[in-house]
């Protein structure tokens, strides 16, 4: 009977111990910049591995222990359960990412810059850039402006892909 209360307190990232409560999973697959973070999704482009770009966008376990618990739908008078909300961004982000590798795969663009167009949302612990679009070179030389994903987390100076819904 303990090992599974162990285990459902470890996926569900909300048990306590004796020093406190344990930290929160740390993300997976972040970059030191929203430069390189954008780099390596136009480098999944380019080879058209879907498999790689979604990994670059959060994972059910980084929502559910980093972003969920800090977001105003997680408290309980908003009645909106885990399931649904992530259910639901997964979703979008599943489908605008499948949009994207068939609008852009294969595709080599060179990056000039990043910029939101969006607001930056501070939580506790992280705060998420919305509205991201990327200055790009195509490989004839034109210049494109591409909102080619939705929003950034930045946590501990580090950046992760929120999704790939273009808000």
């Amino acid at each position: 009977m303990v090992a599974p209360a162990i285990a459902v307190c470890l996926v569900a990232g909300g048990c306590s111990s004796a020093d406190g409560p344990s930290p929160p999973s740390p993300l997976h697959q972040t970059f030191a910049s929203p430069d390189a973070l954008s780099r390596a999704v136009l480098g999944g482009l380019a080879a058209e591995n879907a498999d790689y770009l979604a990994s670059l966008a959060l994972s059910e376990l980084e929502f559910r222990t980093v972003v969920w618990p800090e977001l105003p739908s997680s408290r309980p008078e908003r009645g909106l359960p885990f399931d649904y909300v992530w259910g639901d961004l997964h979703q979008k982000s599943t489908n605008a990412l499948r949009r994207l590798v068939v609008r852009h795969g294969g595709r080599r663009y060179t990056l000039a810059a990043v910029a939101f167009r969006g607001e930056t949302t501070p939580y506790e612990t992280y705060r998420v850039h919305r509205e991201a679009v990327l200055d790009l070179l195509d490989e004839e030389g034109n210049e494109l402006t591409l909102p080619l994903f939705g929003s950034i987390l930045e946590r501990d100076g580090e950046f992760k892909l929120f999704s790939y819904v273009v808000d």
